[in-house]
């Protein structure tokens, strides 16, 4: 008889079935949204947003997939994450549409903090 635990394990970004396309790195700014996608990555020098999920529907935005460095900043005094991100697409790329990703690897981050006066 096969034991299985009572939970399964959070399937992580670049392993993940519902992945559509090969994942690729970009230079960007990740930052909290305030819609339903609770995190926005930015390619910086784009038009472009992904919305970080934990799939492909909007649905999946309430728990997004994120590597454990990042983790430590949500409610903190950081506005926003500059760095190197590995993202691994969940929906296809079209033009004036959102990209729904999950964010495999962030390096060389750099932390910009709200300005006390807007802190509350």
């Amino acid at each position: 008889m096969l034991a299985l635990p009572a939970f399964a394990a959070e399937p992580k970004c670049k392993e993940n079935p519902k992945v559509v396309a090969v994942c690729y790195s970009i230079h960007g700014r990740l930052e909290f949204g305030a819609d339903t996608v609770r995190y926005y990555l930015w390619p910086v020098g784009t038009k472009r947003m992904l919305g970080v999920t934990a799939g492909p529907r909007l649905d999946d935005a309430d728990d997004p997939i994120l590597p454990s460095n990042l983790k430590p900043w949500f409610g903190s005094d950081v506005e926003a994450v500059y760095g190197e991100f590995e993202v691994c697409p969940f929906t296809p790329e079209r033009k004036g549409a959102m990209q729904l990703v999950c964010v495999e690897s962030a390096k060389k981050l750099v932390f910009k903090r709200w300005p006390s006066s807007t802190k509350q």
